[in-house]
């Protein structure tokens, strides 16, 4: 029931958002495409820090002004972290190549704010955000893996400036912090009975709700995640610009055991406004 009270919420969020949309006057769609590093340590599954560099990582973002300034924004990143792969192992006299840990991160965020001053010269904004994180692991160790999830669903707070570099010129910075957050994630067993009861329908969609219906509601005290990013654009023409971006995201668990993420995106970025 909790999980429903919390999906009706965010769902009643994004309405809002979208009627706010109906009455926008300036928009704009960006894709971001760029390099990401990961470094992870889940002693769930290992006490090793696990590392990569992702040659690809994806950003959707579309935001709209009018008395509120408002964002919806799709992430995706993917790595192949290991401590020393591809290594070799032996299987029946054999030898065959052991595969590095596999992580799949997306993101999805909802955010709506309100203009603190001038919004032709260096502005910030201050608002609130819905957020969806999930991520989905598959370890490696050699002739065996397991896998593994990490799931939140958070409402917080977010705060941007704008910085004044000229007319064609846009350079912000963005901190998001979630403040209360549903929160899955694997068991302390990994594959414990309930793991694989709600493995049991074989149906991806109903295994997806059966994982974040085992999570609890936490505050700071058990999840702290901090979300920051700094953007500058600069504009070709009046529809198309281009720019880059960096952005980093923390995470640290306490329970059921230690874990510990330090992720950073570098994106090129390419803009069109609506």
């Amino acid at each position: 029931m909790r999980v429903r009270k919390i999906l009706t919420v965010a769902i009643v969020f994004c309405s809002l958002g979208y009627s706010f949309a109906q009455r926008d006057t300036t928009s704009q769609l960006s894709l971001s495409i760029g390099p990401a590093h990961l470094s992870r340590q889940d002693l769930i599954f290992s006490p090793f820090i696990h590392k990569d560099l992702s040659p690809l990582s994806v950003g959707l973002k579309y935001e709209w002004d009018k008395k509120l300034h408002q964002f919806l924004r799709l992430d995706y990143a993917g790595f192949s972290a290991g401590i020393r792969t591809p290594y070799d192992i032996l299987v029946d006299g054999e030898t065959e190549t052991a595969y590095p840990h596999s992580f799949t991160f997306i993101g999805f965020d909802y955010g709506a704010g309100k203009w603190l001053g001038d919004n032709v010269k260096s502005p910030s904004i201050l608002g609130g955000s819905v957020n969806m994180d999930v991520q989905a692991m598959t370890y490696q160790y050699g002739r065996s893996s397991f896998f593994g999830y990490y799931a939140t669903i958070g409402v917080g707070v977010w705060y941007k400036k704008y910085f004044n570099l000229g007319d064609r010129h846009h350079l912000s910075a963005q901190v998001e912090v979630p403040l209360v957050s549903w929160y899955a994630r694997s068991p302390y067993l990994v594959n414990d009975d309930e793991f694989i009861e709600n493995i049991y329908s074989h149906n991806g969609f109903k295994t997806f709700f059966a994982y974040l219906g085992d999570g609890e509601l936490v505050t700071w005290n058990k999840l702290q995640t901090v979300n920051l990013g700094v953007d500058y654009q600069y504009e070709l023409s009046d529809k198309w610009s281009i720019g880059a971006s960096w952005k980093f995201a923390f995470i640290h668990a306490s329970e059921p055991l230690a874990l510990t993420s330090v992720q950073n995106n570098f994106s090129v970025i390419l803009g069109l406004r609506l």
